[in-house]
């Protein structure tokens, strides 16, 4: 198609030059034809006086005079012609040029009132002026001399119809025949030029494009952009310009390659960056820096409210629904925002601070944007040290777990413990779960931490003796691909206990996403004999649909409710009765953690509580230290068919 185009424009250039020199050749000869048939009129006008005067004063005007003067001027291949005196006025015209439906051809001809212009009057000397109207006619002018003394002016109209016939025809085949010439002699090796050059800059172009695009998505990539970005920081430090890079990271890439191909995620990226080639204003650039990340440069911001309207932008625009081979698709983007000169004066510390920013958008989710703050730094520090020791706590099994008892409300005997996972700082502390876990999840480390503790989990509670079960929070995480059920068969088969010593803590945020596949694999979890319990009752959605159609055999009553009852909010202990007697309707047992004094232990026991949890019974420990005190206390203070298991008797 390339070369088909580029000897196409090489012929139409050739065909364009040829008509164009073909129309020049002829105006030239009409314009020489002109002004040879004005030259020679003016000629016989000036060699006969009778005829001149006649015209000229319009005295002794007799019709043979006028008609022989036509004539003439016919044969002239004249079409028409006006007579002007010394001052530029007209005297005679056989018809009008302005008029033509006035006096055709009369004797005595016409007058209309028309002048010379200035410039032709007070022009000296013998000239010849030439005129080409809108209709393409010609007009000749000149001065009627007689013996050197100007006695009027000529003004005439050439019959050009035939002549502009005849040379168009003759210098059209010329022309013809020359385009023919040059394309014979010239066409097919510049065809050949042509499409071999145009190989050549296709690669080249290629390998340019490549060198400084995105291949999927055709933004700049993370080279072009700083370069770019180089250049206008550059020159934004002399000019105090102030520049706003947005980092936007696109959510679930990988969930939606997983579940519906890498061509489906290719796509919805491609959509996405189109939309984003859309956003920014002239001057402004954006890139693609990651699988699932783009950078928005904008340029010339001055106000907050500027970043927030791009933002807000950015968002509405890029989470508009997309639909891809059937597949309705909901992306969800985080944004973080740094601005020069306030947040770096380079392009890597902008861009750095930006996906610092980012980083708080995506962990805690509020606001169109997070705009960075130097507080973020410091927390970046903090986060990647802790991110490290993470790391290096999966690899070299450095996690503890740590137990907190879960005990009953009538009896205040041991049932189980809940599984705490803590992460030792190296100085002889730990570091909480609250502040590694949504690091982990972020770097995607959650769900080996999550197997991890079921393995160890099921490991302890095998070296104690039954009835005790060992309760464990699980992530969505493990839920996502489908193969929790193989990871907690084979926990139990290497630990050598049954099912029923196993409790699973899931909590109500899980159940909003994936339902199917989410209660499919909880059924086949209860098949093992494995209890499962709904974690921070009353805290999220607490909906009683999750309740009836998830194979829930516990509720446990979130601790905010504890902490609500020791500060005397009122109606709690109605609250409190009416959730525990639901669940036993419900056929589950209710827990309540955070109990920490004996009267709330009385007033759930009262309340028929099933089970128990909080400082009250005991702080979360290592396991040595339940084995050593725990146990031991319990042993000491339990109803007697709960210690008469002489293997419970022998493990304490």
């Amino acid at each position: 198609m390339m070369t088909t185009m580029g000897g196409a424009i090489v012929l139409a250039t050739v065909g364009c030059a040829s008509v164009f020199l073909a129309q020049r050749s002829v105006d030239k000869l009409m314009e020489a034809d002109a002004e040879r048939a004005a030259t020679r009129f003016a000629s016989y006008l000036t060699g006969n006086q009778s005829a001149l005067d006649a015209l000229l004063t319009g005295l002794s005007r007799e019709v043979d005079i006028e008609t022989s003067v036509r004539d003439i001027s016919a044969a002239s291949g004249i079409a028409n012609f006006t007579i002007f005196d010394e001052q530029g006025s007209e005297v005679y015209s056989p018809r009008s040029i302005r008029y033509e439906w006035l006096l055709r051809n009369r004797p005595g001809g016409t007058v209309t009132g028309d002048r010379l212009a200035a410039d032709y009057v007070n022009r000296e000397g013998a000239w010849v002026a030439l005129e080409k109207r809108a209709s393409g006619d010609y007009v000749v002018i000149l001065p009627l001399e007689q013996d050197g003394r100007r006695v009027g002016f000529l003004g005439l109209m050439p019959d050009s119809g035939s002549a502009y016939g005849t040379y168009a025809r003759v210098l059209g085949v010329a022309a013809a025949v020359l385009v023919g010439i040059l394309i014979t002699a010239t066409g097919i090796p510049a065809l050949i030029y042509i499409q071999r050059k145009r190989r050549i800059e296709q690669a080249d172009e290629r390998i340019q494009f490549l060198a400084n695009h995105d291949a999927l998505t055709g933004l700049l990539n993370r080279k072009r952009m700083q370069e770019e970005a180089d250049r206008i920081l550059a020159t934004a430090r002399a000019t105090r310009e102030r520049l706003t890079v947005f980092f936007v990271d696109l959510q679930n890439l990988g969930d939606t390659n997983n579940a519906l191909g890498q061509p489906i995620g290719d796509e919805l990226l491609r959509t996405l960056a189109n939309r984003l080639k859309t956003m920014p204003d002239v001057g402004d650039l954006a890139a693609r820096i990651g699988p699932d990340d783009f950078v928005v440069l904008q340029r010339r911001t001055t106000t907050i409210a500027e970043i927030e309207a791009l933002a807000v932008r950015l968002k509405n625009a890029l989470e508009q629904d997309i639909v891809i081979d059937g597949h309705c698709l909901q992306p969800r983007i985080c944004i973080g925002v740094a601005s020069t000169p306030d947040h770096g004066r380079t392009f890597d510390e902008i861009v750095r601070h930006a996906e610092l920013a980012l980083t708080v958008h995506k962990s805690h989710k509020l606001g169109n944007y997070v705009l960075f703050d130097p507080g973020m730094d410091e927390e970046a520090h903090r986060r990647r040290t802790v991110e490290r020791m993470v790391r290096a706590a999966l690899a070299q099994d450095g996690f503890e777990l740590f137990y907190q008892p879960i005990v009953s409300a009538k009896q205040g005997t041991a049932l189980g413990f809940e599984a705490l996972i803590r992460l030792p700082d190296g100085e002889g502390g730990y570091i909480p779960p609250s502040v590694f876990i949504p690091i982990a999840e972020a770097r995607g480390l959650i769900k080996d931490i999550g197997n991890w503790v079921l393995r160890e989990a099921t490991r302890q509670i095998a070296l104690w003796p039954e009835p005790l079960f060992v309760s464990v929070n699980l992530s969505a995480v493990q839920f996502a691909e489908d193969d929790l059920l193989p990871v907690i068969t084979d926990a139990l088969a290497d630990a050598g206990i049954a099912g029923h010593r196993l409790e699973i803590e899931v909590v109500e945020s899980l159940l909003l996403d994936r339902r199917d596949s989410v209660l499919r694999q909880l059924q086949e979890i209860k098949a093992l004999g494995i209890s499962i319990a709904m974690d921070d009752f009353g805290t999220g959605y607490s909906s009683l649909g999750y309740l009836w159609r998830f194979p829930f055999d516990k509720l446990k009553i979130d601790q905010s409710f504890m902490v609500a009852l020791n500060e005397g909010e009122p109606n709690i202990e109605r609250i409190l009765e009416t959730i525990i007697a639901m669940g036993h309707h419900m056929g589950m047992k209710v827990t309540t953690e955070g109990v920490e004094t004996p009267e709330q232990a009385e007033i759930l026991s009262m309340l028929d509580c099933d089970q128990l949890q909080g400082y009250h019974f005991g702080k979360p420990m290592p396991a040595d230290r339940v084995a050593e005190t725990m146990l031991r206390h319990f042993a000491r203070n339990a109803q007697p068919e709960l210690v008469a298991d002489d293997q419970f008797a022998t493990a304490v």
